[in-house]
């Protein structure tokens, strides 16, 4: 299925999209020009900017479009039913595709990926065939099948991201900014098996990268100080118990928690509530 759109608006604007009792889609998506926020199904939002790339699934009903004032969208959209995708996969490339493809869980991903020329080419192309008849239109459907292949290539990079040595990018850097405001909310986290991925169009490698870059310590390293941080201030409350903090940030045993934490501040943890509980 292949959309494609030029949209312009004076007012704000929603654009709602139906929900197709006939199976679920998947998506790569192309921003020629213009910007709007989209919202899934479950609620995760994300803005989409010119040239900008998305792989997207959204099982969940209600995917929609809003669109501000003066924005003149062009975009290119193609989609393919999951079932129909899956059957022409193999095991090359199947298990970097295995959440985007699931098949016994509803799945909602907007995930940005890298623009690629080839991509930005391709996306034109369509574009300029949108109304195509005759032997146009069978090269539109031929355009169609390749730009969905190109964008899905790059999520399949993505996913793999071993041997990326590149400096950051903006799209990087962004998800490494996010990435930060995620464990200075909630510093006891664990990110699970393919959620760096989902949330900030990273995976597990190229965050750590991107992270060290940006920041100038490890990812490991700012958790774990953010960890100590929380710790210690909980410390400082005396409502929660040792073995409740040592829990938290990820310590199974109170004895390791306690020579972690005397390392990283110089002081043990009774030490530290000891003299918050003097100072009251």
């Amino acid at each position: 299925m292949l959309v494609t759109s030029c949209i312009e608006v004076d007012e704000p604007t929603e654009i709602c999209f139906p929900h197709d009792e006939n199976g679920q889609h998947v998506s790569a998506q192309y921003f020629l020009s213009g910007e709007a926020s989209i919202v899934m199904g479950n609620g995760q939002r994300q803005l989409w900017t010119q040239d900008a790339t998305s792989v997207i699934r959204s099982d969940t009903p209600g995917f929609r479009l809003f669109v501000e004032p003066g924005q003149v969208l062009r975009h290119v959209c193609v989609a393919m039913y999951r079932d129909d995708l899956s059957d022409r996969l193999d095991e090359t490339n199947g298990p970097q595709l295995a959440r985007l493809m699931a098949s016994d869980a509803t799945v909602d991903l907007a995930v940005p990926v890298p623009t690629e020329m080839r991509v930005r080419n391709t996306a034109q192309r369509l574009h300029d065939l949108r109304a195509a008849t005759g032997l146009d239109s069978v090269k539109a459907e031929g355009l169609a099948i390749s730009f969905l292949s190109e964008v899905l290539t790059s999520y399949v990079q993505l996913a793999l991201d071993g041997a990326d040595t590149r400096s950051v990018l903006p799209w990087q850097a962004h998800g490494a900014q996010r990435l930060k405001a995620a464990i200075d909310a909630d510093p006891d986290h664990s990110f699970a098996e393919g959620e760096m991925l989902e949330r900030f169009a990273m995976g597990d490698q190229m965050a750590r990268r991107v992270f060290q870059a940006e920041f100038g310590t490890t990812l490991a390293a700012y958790t774990r100080t953010a960890r100590f941080a929380k710790a210690q201030a909980a410390l400082r409350d005396g409502t929660t118990s040792v073995k409740q903090i040592s829990f938290a940030c990820g310590y199974a045993h109170i004895g390791n928690f306690t020579r972690a934490y005397k390392q990283h501040f110089g002081e043990t943890p009774s030490e530290t509530r000891a003299r918050a509980t003097r100072a009251r």
